[in-house]
């Protein structure tokens, strides 16, 4: 079952990347972070959230990458509801900002970048587990599966980009 929302406390540090975006410092954080600015399906209010990219593939010709990212709470978490429901969507990735092309992952492609990410940061899905799973993330295909149908991943694309080599 994914995680709750955060409490407060966590939220506000949570937070703290978006005010280094905001004042145009994100690349501070490297290119393992980006972050999405969303319309509110509801409010119509822009939403801001910082997210680890958990794969990227640059381009064959070079420029901006096709970037994953996943969202922990599933198909609850609000930054995943608010870009799939067609607002406008940004990115700010290290310092360059474009509007990106959109590809919700299916359970299958969700599984394939879930062993992934479970081969390259092997502590950090042993966290994310622990988080969605309540316990130990493996390799299994069975654990793969569950944590698949649990949590929602989006590509990130450049309109026109091609997929390159993954990292």
């Amino acid at each position: 079952m994914p995680k709750a929302k955060p409490g407060p406390i966590v939220a506000f540090f949570r937070r703290a990347p978006v005010v280094l975006y905001r004042a145009h410092l994100g690349w501070i954080l490297g290119g393992h972070f980006l972050m999405l600015t969303t319309t509110g399906r509801k409010s119509g209010r822009t939403r801001r959230t910082v997210l680890e990219v958990v794969r990227r593939a640059d381009r064959p010709m070079g420029g901006l990458p096709t970037l994953w990212v996943v969202a922990s709470r599933g198909r609850h978490t609000d930054w995943y509801a608010n870009a799939v429901a067609g607002g406008s969507t940004g990115v700010i990735w290290k310092s360059h900002a474009f509007t990106p092309r959109l590809h919700a992952l299916d359970t299958a492609e969700r599984a394939e970048l879930l062993a992934d990410y479970r081969r390259r940061h092997p502590r950090a899905a042993a966290m994310l587990g622990t988080a969605v799973l309540g316990g130990d993330f493996t390799a299994e295909p069975e654990d793969l599966r569950r944590l698949a149908t649990e949590l929602r991943a989006l590509r990130l694309e450049l309109p026109g980009a091609d997929v390159g080599t993954a990292r």
